[in-house]
């Protein structure tokens, strides 16, 4: 069997489109936000808390199917054997490369053949990429996927371990994944108890922009690789104004984000 693991449902859609007619897996997961257990966790009570979590920033969504999905990904990529071959595709951003190191911490054992296709590319927007790309994936070595999972750990560890896991590590031959790392390290609560994505959306706010499209433009302006949807960068703005760092006004059809006291 072949099969071929996306980032997300646009770039699924565009390799359908380009031709693609092999088995697909969607990761539908967001590892940036909520908790995240530790290494050790049983593969089973990871997908609770998980479900839990992602049911409390989503809580529309069923967590029994929340939960349901995510057992089926895992037992996906876990029930691989030696006659198949995985085609991971992804690209650059932090949110990117974060899933790709759980999928390949999953996969670090698997006797299926993992290749990976990794480019500064929005998939979803170029579907004649996936018949151009596919002959350059690369294989991934044991060694490959000891890093990959490595970074994993120390994500799932937290603040302490993943500061001492070697920024550089892997550059050469991954600079996505040290880029996205060093990234996600600033996320971490500075001095002033945000992180860097939460303190970039108070300057942006501060600096007169007050709807959410163009405050959520600005924000994958700060970035060298965007990687925030609308609905995260809409849940960090909620969470600023609890702590009553902003405020959020009625606006007409909208809504207004504006700094506390004005």
């Amino acid at each position: 069997m072949e099969l071929h693991i996306f980032n997300g449902d646009c770039a699924f859609e565009a390799w359908r489109s380009s031709g693609g007619t092999a088995a697909a897996l969607v990761w539908r997961e967001n590892y940036l936000e909520g908790r995240i257990p530790g290494k050790a966790v049983p593969p089973e009570e990871f997908e609770r808390i998980r479900a839990e979590e992602l049911h409390r920033l989503m809580p529309e969504l069923d967590r029994e199917k929340i939960l349901a999905e995510l057992r089926k990904m895992d037992q996906a990529v876990a029930g691989l054997s030696g006659r198949d071959s995985v085609f991971l595709w992804f690209d650059a951003c932090m949110y990117d490369q974060i899933m790709l190191s759980r999928i390949l911490f999953l996969l670090e054992n698997t006797p299926a053949r993992v290749f990976l296709v990794c480019e500064d590319v929005v998939w979803g927007e170029h579907p004649e990429l996936f018949v151009e790309k596919k002959p350059e994936a690369r294989l991934l070595s044991g060694a490959d996927l000891r890093l990959f999972a490595s970074a994993w750990e120390a994500v799932a560890e937290g603040e302490e371990t993943l500061r001492r896991f070697p920024a550089g590590e892997g550059a050469g031959r991954f600079p996505f994944l040290a880029k996205a790392l060093a990234r996600y390290r600033e996320e971490f609560p500075g001095a002033d108890g945000l992180g860097r994505s939460e303190r970039q959306l108070l300057e942006i706010i501060r600096s007169g922009k007050h709807s959410g499209p163009e405050i959520f433009r600005a924000a994958g302006a700060c970035e060298e690789h965007p990687f925030m949807g609308d609905t995260m960068c809409r849940r960090l703005l909620e969470g600023l104004a609890a702590r009553r760092l902003i405020e959020i006004r009625p606006g007409g059809d909208s809504v207004r984000y504006l700094p506390a006291g004005r």
